[in-house]
């Protein structure tokens, strides 16, 4: 197979290309696996290497893992070009979403792809393409962090695409410029100005502003948490924030701020999956539940959407953010409040709830019921038909 031009009809770049034709002739079997890309990519002569040789990965240093994995061969997909194992198909379709956060398609993107983050993958059937194949291993087994892993590559690029280091002007300029489908519009504007090469060379820019951020002093942890305030300038911040996968303590509280007051439902994902990446779940999950009972009104029900997007870690937080769904609904006053509270009661597996939780859902429906206004009693006779036999 062509692998070069394989990577070009996927639009993934020249360095994506050579580092497969160069996997292809490391090959050790007739099927391309992330072993042999890993071969690849620490002799890679850009910016994956750079990284390699940041960390101490050589061709020495990686072989022997690769070759006590050896011993069980990587699963094959299931469909798409049989030359490919399907660990690296798995590969193949996160190096073009690398490359999009990166701002360029590089060597780099390739590198982060192969060592994948795994949070959300739940259990269930055995897919090749979820499985992690020898050249993920083989970094775990070398003690080598995804984070660390993400520093190196954003490092290696900042050399080549330097930035100004004034946040001001890269803020202006990525929000001016970029086609970051949450960076506009603003008002007055539809889509961004036409500028292709400016444009990518201020995203070319971004992991440099990254790695800017993984050092930021006290002068820029102020600007950055202001940002975050900022209707535009929190767009950048959260892109550089889900580029590192990394929160500073005090830019945590802003960001989950920044979810809570994004009005677009949709929207708010952006900074609670950057919240959750950089801290985890859990923390993210309680200061939100906080903000559902002791923020004010707007605070309570922006706090209601994030949580969409932010599942209870556990079952106790599941039942707390039921009781306190069911709290906001019978106690507080103010509309829109008391219709997000409903909407989200309706996402909740009620079949698991205790009896006391159910017999409450019962008495906030049939205040529902008789509510004046016609949304709020449209949702009580949706949720009651549902849930016909679970509550009385």
């Amino acid at each position: 197979m062509d692998w070069s031009a394989y990577a070009h009809e996927q639009g993934l770049g020249r360095e994506v290309g050579e580092n497969l034709v160069r996997a292809q002739q490391l090959a050790r079997g007739a099927h391309l696996t992330t072993g042999d890309l890993l071969r690849a990519l620490v002799r890679d002569t850009s910016h994956a290497g750079v990284a390699c040789a940041a960390l101490g990965l050589t061709p020495e240093r990686v072989e022997p893992p690769l070759e006590e994995l050896a011993v069980t061969p990587e699963p094959l997909v299931l469909q798409g070009p049989k030359e490919m194992s399907g660990p690296l198909a798995s590969v193949m379709l996160h190096v073009q979403d690398e490359g999009n956060l990166l701002g360029l398609q590089t060597s780099g993107s390739l590198l982060l792809a192969l060592r994948p983050d795994r949070l959300d993958v739940t259990a269930g059937p055995a897919d090749p393409l979820d499985s992690p194949g020898h050249g993920e291993l083989a970094l775990e087994m070398l003690g080598l962090e995804r984070l660390r892993l993400r520093g190196a590559v954003l490092d290696a690029i900042a050399r080549s695409h330097p930035d100004t280091r004034d946040w001001d002007a890269r803020a202006e300029g990525f929000l001016r410029l970029s086609r970051f489908h949450m960076a506009y519009p603003y008002p007055g504007e539809t889509e961004p100005p036409s500028a292709t090469s400016e444009a990518n060379e201020e995203a070319a820019r971004l992991p440099a502003m990254a790695a800017h951020y993984l050092h930021a002093s006290t002068e820029d942890l102020k600007w950055l948490g202001k940002a975050l305030y900022d209707e535009r300038k929190k767009w950048f911040v959260v892109r550089l924030v889900r580029l590192v996968e990394s929160v500073h303590p005090q830019l945590l509280e802003p960001l989950i701020c920044a979810a809570i007051y994004e009005q677009d439902p949709s929207r708010n994902r952006h900074f609670v999956d950057a919240a959750v990446r950089g801290v985890g779940l859990a923390p993210v999950h309680e200061r939100l539940l906080w903000y559902m009972r002791q923020g004010v009104d707007a605070e309570k029900s922006g706090a209601m959407r994030a949580l969409y997007w932010c599942p209870p870690p556990d079952a106790d937080s599941v039942k707390e953010t039921a009781r306190g769904l069911l709290d906001a609904f019978q106690r507080e006053k103010d509309l829109d409040v008391r219709r997000t509270a409903l909407t989200k009661l309706a996402g909740i597996d009620w079949r698991a709830m205790d009896l006391g939780l159910r017999h409450r859902l019962a008495e906030v429906l049939q205040a529902a019921a008789a509510h004046p206004d016609v949304y709020i009693r449209h949702r009580a006779d949706a949720i009651r038909t549902e849930l016909r036999g679970v509550i009385s």
